[in-house]
Order: C-alpha cells, then structure tokens, then sequence
C-alpha cells in the first residue's frame, strides 16, 4: 500500500540530510496513534526488518544550499509505502489528526492524501528510483566489521539485493520462498551521468547509495516487496523507495484540506 501526500510550504530551509529527521517524524506519529504497534515497529519489527520505505521529498520550488535545502512558498509531494496495513493505516490517521509533515522545527501542512492503486505485477517491471538505493555486504577488516557497498556492475549486487527480498518476504509472511530475481540497470542511462552515487548523512554516519532506473525480473512476489517495503537495505531511513515506470493511478483520496 502506499500513500501520496501533497503538502504546502512557505519560505524556509530544511538540513539537506533530513531522512534521519524524516524517520523520526513518521515514528513519532505512529506512536500518537498506537503505541503498542509503534513499539513492536522500532523495537522488533518483521525479524529485524521494518518493511516501509519513503521517497525523498519533492519540492516545486527549492534550491541547495551550503548544508541546507531552501524552500519557498508552492508545493511539495511526499511518498510513503509499506507491505503492512497496519502501517499504513496508523499512519494514515495520524495525518487525518495532525495535518502536517515536521522537520527539525519546520511544519508542511497537508494538502492532499491520497491511497495509490494496488499494483499487480507480473514476472518483470520497469522501475525508477524515488530515493537511493543501499546494497552491502559486510567485510571483516582485521576483526572489525565493515559494510563493502555494491553498486551496478559489482559481482555481489544483483545476488545480494535478492536475497534481501526473499528475507523481507519470508519475515514478513513466515513462508520459505525459493525464487529470485534479477536486475538489469539501465546502462544507457548511467553512461549518460557522470555519477550515480549519493552519499547521504545519517544522523553522524555515512550511507552511500545509487540512483538508476533498471528492469526487475523473477517471481512477482519479490517484485510485489520491492515496490511496497522497499529496495536493498535501510529502508525505513528513506532508501529504496521505486516507482512503475508505467504511471501509478490514485485508487482513493482519503483526505483533503479543503473538505472536498
């Protein structure tokens, strides 16, 4: 399930790396709604996975600046998304009671929220990225261990990103799934950019992912996960967030500012 926002915003400046700030915000509210769910959540989760994702945010009119994302008076989209109703309901009405995204002391009323189409996938879709993508593995370094992070092209990535997917599946259905898929960037595309690698600061520490359309193959159940919980790993920080390449259709506005 996954949600579309569209918030107003006035002339303010954000950090550059809010998804610490932004995960935060989406805890706090579902610990307004639920306590208990909110704490299994943070706590536990599906066997260590917390299976939602959120997009970067997507402002009309904003420009960065020396460590900060200035913003001014227009719009701006969000996208949240998760594997778990229970998730999206909390957090859906949360929003309906407090109408507006908080970031380090910047409010965003709500415009708009809408519940996208359910999609349906068969065994290959094309995607493009909403946040960066994180793929690692870890590496043993003289008895410490270090995250090696994998990017498109490297022997380990396609392997390494679906088991990632089959884990989440499993943990989340408590059903064994012996299927996998594969990926195949958009080489066209990343011969174009100079660099599709984003390092992003996450509250002190460094995560380092990739941004690249590409073409995901295998069983529609992995590809189904993918969409819905996210990509590779640190999901729940604002990484692997995907969407179809064909266009996602609204399925129900829930709420509107306007009372429409």
């Amino acid at each position: 399930m996954r949600l579309q926002i569209t918030f107003k915003t006035t002339t303010c400046s954000i950090p550059i790396n809010y998804q610490y700030q932004l995960c935060s915000f989406v805890y706090k509210r579902l610990l307004h709604i639920d306590r208990d769910f909110e704490s299994f959540l943070h706590e536990k989760g599906y066997k260590g996975f917390k299976l939602f994702t959120f997009s970067q945010l997507f402002f009309d009119k904003a420009a960065a600046r020396f460590g900060s994302l200035l913003i001014w008076p227009a719009r701006g989209r969000w996208y949240i998304s998760s594997v778990s109703q229970d998730f999206i309901m909390n957090f859906f009405s949360s929003l309906i009671e407090i109408p507006q995204i908080e970031i380090e002391g910047v409010f965003f009323p709500i415009e708009e929220v809408i519940l996208l189409e359910e999609q349906n996938f068969e065994e290959c879709a094309e995607f493009f990225m909403l946040s960066p993508l994180v793929v690692s593995v870890p590496i043993d370094r003289n008895g410490k261990i270090y995250h090696k992070y994998l990017f498109p092209g490297d022997e380990q990535f396609e392997e390494t990103l679906s088991k990632n997917l089959v884990k989440k599946y499993e943990a989340f259905y408590g059903e064994k799934l012996s299927s996998t898929i594969s990926i195949e960037p958009d080489w066209e595309y990343i011969k174009k950019r100079e660099k599709i690698t984003k390092l992003v600061d996450i509250h002190g520490i460094k995560v380092k992912g990739s941004v690249f359309p590409f073409k995901a193959k295998g069983d529609s159940k992995l590809l189904k996960m993918g969409y819905e919980a996210g990509f590779g790993e640190r999901n729940s920080l604002g990484f692997g967030m995907v969407a179809p390449v064909v266009s996602e259709k609204p399925n129900q506005k829930l709420f509107n500012s306007n009372g429409e």
